[in-house]
């Protein structure tokens, strides 16, 4: 019986997994209560628990005291991802992310289309009027910089991207509060980034993004 019993924990647990992957689960979200779980999959309550459980021992779920299990991490690859970054120095994380960030920016100059920059510019505008809160501004800028890795075509940067950036995001608050008296030049560096961008000057966006992140 053990066998079985397992089985249909790691079934329920695959199939929570693969809502998640899929999007019907996002990060952030919370996950359906115990008693939807139970009657979606059609299995005893037992089972749901230890399926859950087991997505939480992963780290793609959170059991938050009081109000629910969370989805934290989009599949497992990210939750290995995460805690690698976590152990890493953060002039190492800088490093990195200034040579992705260049190289994404070189490739958009270069392959950005009309409706990419009509995007891109549509976002910009969206991060720099962002201005509420750390958390608002870091959220608008980084989708900011996402449209710019959209404007490569390359399939693979892109979801490389999407799940650094989600990592990267600590380092841009900080540095948008580090900054917070001189935002005004660093709109205008984003905005000259966009331009750069629009008029195919790969080397001067290197040059813009680079100062960007090293501010």
């Amino acid at each position: 019986m053990k066998p079985v019993k397992y089985s249909f924990t790691k079934q329920i647990a695959d199939e929570i997994e693969e809502k998640i992957r899929c999007g019907e689960y996002k990060v952030g979200d919370r996950i359906p209560p115990e008693p939807e779980l139970i009657q979606a999959f059609g299995v005893s309550r037992n089972t749901v628990r230890e399926s859950v459980q087991a997505l939480i021992h992963a780290g793609i779920l959170e059991a938050r005291q009081g109000d629910g299990t969370y989805v934290v991490a989009k599949d497992r690859l990210q939750v290995d991802f995460y805690g690698l970054m976590g152990k890493t120095e953060r002039e190492e994380v800088r490093e990195v992310r200034n040579l992705l960030e260049e190289y994404i920016v070189s490739s958009a100059a270069l392959n950005a289309e009309e409706k990419d920059l009509t995007y891109m510019e549509k976002c910009l505008l969206q991060r720099n009027a962002a201005v509420n809160t750390v958390r608002e501004h870091t959220e608008a800028d980084v989708a900011f910089h996402l449209a710019i890795a959209l404007a490569t075509h390359n399939s693979l940067l892109i979801h490389l991207y999407k799940y650094v950036s989600q990592y990267f995001n600590e380092f841009i608050a900080e540095n948008l509060a580090a900054h917070k008296d001189n935002q005004e030049y660093i709109d205008e560096l984003h905005s000259r980034l966009f331009y750069a961008i629009r008029d195919k000057e790969s080397r001067t966006a290197k040059e813009i993004v680079s100062e960007i992140i090293n501010l």
